[in-house]
């Protein structure tokens, strides 16, 4: 038989190092709303359970009641903090709402015989905790891994909850005192509290991820237009130009630049002109294949990594961009029309013409001067054109 008082002395040291631990990360994460939330609840099920634990100290209805109110709230506040992690919105109201219903429902329910109640408890915990795995699997299951581990141990503890109400419902002998050493009430017991105790490390696990994954975002893309920085986006090329001497594959590099793109800010405000960037992000990221690199390499100049383009097939998408930018019908807050072009300059790289990136990004840049030079609105590949024509030494 399991001694019940030693579970909840595990359950309520289990709980502890987990509130510890939790405390610890929030350091490290920047007090993160989410961890906030899921210390909130873990500290509310620890005061449930020394509730549960002090009936020897304080009235047996006071510990009943006190012990199963925080241990609902405990779980409520699970699933709030799921829901601020995954959808960064609030959970459903029902869960903080009914809580003084449940708080009124203990207050009858103090004269039910335990089996009773521990039934009828065991359901209304199923029913608060699994919101969460509903979530989870929802919106959650191919975002961090570590978020299949909470789903999984918290639907562990959803049918350790349901075997629990059958168990006390079928065998009430069990039941008589919730000190009682029953094998039935023990296990389902420990075994449901503590998959929470794994699915509380598992969370913690899926924040960290989400930082790390936040982190690496800023640390490589544009924040404005989603874009490749500059720094990420010389490295693709290099990388892609090494592949090519390999493959002998072409690599096309090609640089774009919004035309009178200052004008847009003096006459429209900042607010409009990174409205354009934005918009003529998503169209140029609208024809691109998952195998191109798209990246900002200055304030209004992009810079486009085309693996397996020939000079041909560079120009058409290009020429396709640029009819598109030119046709975007933007406003600015006053309503007022903001005319957008865009000119382009095409360097080539193949296997048998080895080039370093920083020779190729100067021919593209030479080519780009000449559409500029040429009225802007245009495309203009390095080698076609005068301007654009002379040759740089090869790396």
């Amino acid at each position: 038989m399991l001694h019940i008082p030693t579970l909840l002395l595990a359950l309520l040291l289990g709980f502890l190092l987990l509130t510890l631990e939790l405390g610890v990360s929030q350091r490290g994460l920047q007090a993160r709303p989410e961890i906030r939330r899921w210390t909130m609840g873990s500290w509310a099920l620890l005061g449930g359970f020394a509730a549960l634990a002090a009936r020897a100290l304080v009235p047996v209805e006071l510990s009943i009641l006190l012990g199963n109110a925080l241990i609902c709230l405990g779980l409520a506040v699970y699933v709030q903090a799921i829901h601020q992690l995954l959808l960064s919105a609030p959970a459903p109201r029902w869960l903080m709402q009914c809580q003084p219903l449940l708080w009124l429902a203990l207050a009858l329910m103090l004269d039910w015989p335990l089996h009773r109640r521990t039934a009828l408890l065991s359901l209304v915990y199923v029913v608060l905790l699994a919101p969460s795995v509903w979530v989870i699997l929802r919106h959650g299951w191919h975002a961090e891994r570590s978020l299949r581990t909470v789903a999984l141990t918290m639907a562990m503890a959803i049918v350790a909850l349901l075997v629990r109400a059958l168990h006390a419902w079928l065998t009430p002998g069990d039941y008589v005192d919730l000190m009682q050493a029953s094998l039935g009430q023990g296990l389902t017991f420990l075994f449901a509290f503590m998959c929470l105790l794994g699915a509380g490390f598992g969370f913690v696990l899926a924040v960290f991820e989400r930082v790390a994954r936040q982190m690496e975002e800023v640390a490589t893309h544009d924040g404005l237009t989603g874009c490749w920085n500059r720094s990420t986006t010389d490295a693709l090329l290099e990388h892609e130009l090494q592949r090519s001497r390999r493959s002998g594959a072409p690599v096309a590099f090609v640089l774009l630049d919004l035309d009178h793109f200052k004008q847009v800010n003096d006459l429209h405000g900042h607010r409009a002109g990174d409205a354009v960037l934005k918009a003529f992000a998503d169209t140029v990221r609208a024809r691109l294949r998952a195998s191109d690199v798209f990246g900002r390499t200055g304030g209004e100049e992009f810079g486009l990594v085309l693996p397996g383009t020939d000079l041909a097939g560079a120009r058409w998408l290009v020429e396709t961009v640029r009819r598109e930018v030119e046709t975007l019908a933007l406003t600015d807050a006053d309503s007022r029309p903001m005319a957008v072009t865009v000119s382009a300059g095409i360097a080539m790289a193949d296997g048998g013409t080895p080039l370093s990136g920083d020779r190729l990004y100067g021919q593209a840049d030479q080519a780009l001067y000449e559409a500029k030079r040429s009225g802007r609105n245009r495309v203009e590949a390095f080698g076609a054109g005068n301007g654009a024509s002379a040759a740089l030494p090869l790396a």
